[in-house]
Protein backbone atom coordinates (compact mmCIF):
# COMPACT_ATOMS: atom_id res chain seq x y z
CA UNK A 1 0.00 0.00 0.00
CA UNK A 2 1.09 3.43 -0.67
CA UNK A 3 2.63 5.26 2.35
CA UNK A 4 1.08 9.37 2.32
CA UNK A 5 3.45 10.43 5.12
CA UNK A 6 5.62 13.55 4.48
CA UNK A 7 9.21 12.18 5.15
CA UNK A 8 12.01 14.40 5.67
CA UNK A 9 15.66 13.77 5.82
CA UNK A 10 18.14 15.37 7.53
CA UNK A 11 22.29 14.15 8.96
CA UNK A 12 23.30 13.29 12.53
CA UNK A 13 24.36 16.18 14.03
CA UNK A 14 23.16 18.72 11.43
CA UNK A 15 20.89 21.90 11.98
CA UNK A 16 19.97 22.02 8.20
CA UNK A 17 17.22 21.55 6.47
CA UNK A 18 14.71 23.16 7.90
CA UNK A 19 11.70 21.06 7.93
CA UNK A 20 8.97 23.14 6.18
CA UNK A 21 5.08 22.02 5.92
CA UNK A 22 2.80 23.91 4.12
CA UNK A 23 -0.57 25.55 5.26
CA UNK A 24 -2.50 25.81 1.31
CA UNK A 25 -5.73 27.11 1.15
CA UNK A 26 -7.44 23.73 1.31
CA UNK A 27 -6.15 23.06 4.94
CA UNK A 28 -7.44 26.82 5.89
CA UNK A 29 -10.87 25.87 4.07
CA UNK A 30 -11.13 22.48 5.53
CA UNK A 31 -10.37 23.53 9.35
CA UNK A 32 -11.62 27.28 8.99
CA UNK A 33 -8.58 29.03 9.61
CA UNK A 34 -8.53 32.68 9.06
CA UNK A 35 -5.47 35.03 7.93
CA UNK A 36 -6.31 36.87 11.20
CA UNK A 37 -6.30 33.26 13.11
CA UNK A 38 -2.39 33.04 12.04
CA UNK A 39 -1.60 36.73 12.61
CA UNK A 40 -2.32 35.38 16.48
CA UNK A 41 -1.11 32.20 16.99
CA UNK A 42 1.96 29.67 18.94
CA UNK A 43 3.70 27.27 17.01
CA UNK A 44 5.20 24.50 18.21
CA UNK A 45 7.10 21.24 17.00
CA UNK A 46 7.32 17.89 18.67
CA UNK A 47 9.14 14.93 17.49
CA UNK A 48 9.48 11.57 18.93
CA UNK A 49 10.94 8.13 18.77
CA UNK A 50 9.28 5.52 16.07
CA UNK A 51 10.04 2.66 18.01
CA UNK A 52 10.28 4.08 22.03
CA UNK A 53 7.78 6.98 21.67
CA UNK A 54 10.20 8.71 23.88
CA UNK A 55 10.30 12.33 22.91
CA UNK A 56 13.29 13.57 21.53
CA UNK A 57 11.51 17.33 20.65
CA UNK A 58 8.30 18.18 23.25
CA UNK A 59 6.30 21.14 22.15
CA UNK A 60 10.02 23.64 21.39
CA UNK A 61 8.78 26.49 19.61
CA UNK A 62 8.38 26.85 16.04
CA UNK A 63 8.07 29.28 13.28
CA UNK A 64 5.04 30.37 10.83
CA UNK A 65 6.40 31.82 7.79
CA UNK A 66 4.17 34.06 5.43
CA UNK A 67 5.35 34.00 1.91
CA UNK A 68 5.59 37.42 0.51
CA UNK A 69 5.85 36.49 -2.60
CA UNK A 70 2.82 34.98 -2.76
CA UNK A 71 0.87 37.91 -4.81
CA UNK A 72 3.48 37.30 -7.40
CA UNK A 73 3.24 33.02 -7.24
CA UNK A 74 -0.08 32.35 -6.10
CA UNK A 75 0.51 28.96 -6.93
CA UNK A 76 2.96 28.70 -4.11
CA UNK A 77 1.81 27.75 -0.38
CA UNK A 78 0.81 31.43 1.39
CA UNK A 79 1.88 29.40 4.65
CA UNK A 80 4.69 27.52 6.12
CA UNK A 81 5.78 26.06 9.18
CA UNK A 82 8.99 25.84 9.96
CA UNK A 83 11.32 23.66 12.43
CA UNK A 84 15.27 24.14 12.50
CA UNK A 85 16.96 21.73 14.10
CA UNK A 86 19.30 22.34 16.76
CA UNK A 87 22.64 20.03 17.22
CA UNK A 88 20.95 18.44 20.21
CA UNK A 89 18.16 17.24 18.25
CA UNK A 90 20.15 15.46 15.71
CA UNK A 91 22.48 13.86 18.01
CA UNK A 92 20.73 10.69 17.49
CA UNK A 93 20.30 8.90 14.43
CA UNK A 94 17.03 6.95 14.18
CA UNK A 95 13.65 7.52 12.37
CA UNK A 96 11.28 9.90 14.67
CA UNK A 97 7.59 10.95 14.17
CA UNK A 98 7.04 14.81 14.08
CA UNK A 99 3.94 16.95 14.40
CA UNK A 100 3.31 20.73 14.63
CA UNK A 101 1.13 22.27 16.50
CA UNK A 102 -0.72 25.71 16.38
CA UNK A 103 -2.27 27.26 19.06
CA UNK A 104 -4.67 30.46 18.32
CA UNK A 105 -4.31 33.21 20.99
CA UNK A 106 -7.15 35.37 19.83
CA UNK A 107 -10.26 36.22 21.96
CA UNK A 108 -12.78 34.65 19.48
CA UNK A 109 -9.70 32.33 18.54
CA UNK A 110 -9.21 29.72 21.41
CA UNK A 111 -8.20 26.44 19.71
CA UNK A 112 -5.34 23.80 18.78
CA UNK A 113 -4.45 22.29 15.16
CA UNK A 114 -2.37 19.75 15.19
CA UNK A 115 -0.31 19.14 11.61
CA UNK A 116 -0.15 16.93 9.98
CA UNK A 117 -3.97 15.77 11.05
CA UNK A 118 -3.63 12.24 9.44
CA UNK A 119 0.03 11.06 9.40
CA UNK A 120 2.78 12.51 11.60
CA UNK A 121 5.71 13.32 9.62
CA UNK A 122 8.95 10.81 9.51
CA UNK A 123 12.30 12.60 10.35
CA UNK A 124 14.66 10.26 9.07
CA UNK A 125 18.17 11.34 11.05
CA UNK A 126 20.97 10.07 8.98
CA UNK A 127 24.39 8.47 10.37
CA UNK A 128 27.01 11.06 8.48
CA UNK A 129 30.49 10.26 8.02
CA UNK A 130 31.84 13.47 8.68
CA UNK A 131 31.20 15.83 11.93
CA UNK A 132 31.98 19.75 11.32
CA UNK A 133 32.76 21.51 14.51
CA UNK A 134 33.11 25.27 13.64
CA UNK A 135 35.51 26.78 16.30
Amino acid sequence: MFNSRPTFFIKKNSTLPKLKFAIDEHMMLRYDITHEMLENCAVTFSMQDSETGIYKIANKAADLILNDNFPENPDDDKYNLLYKFSLNDTSKSGIYLAEFKIDFLGENQCGKLTFPNTEKITVVVQDSITKTTVI
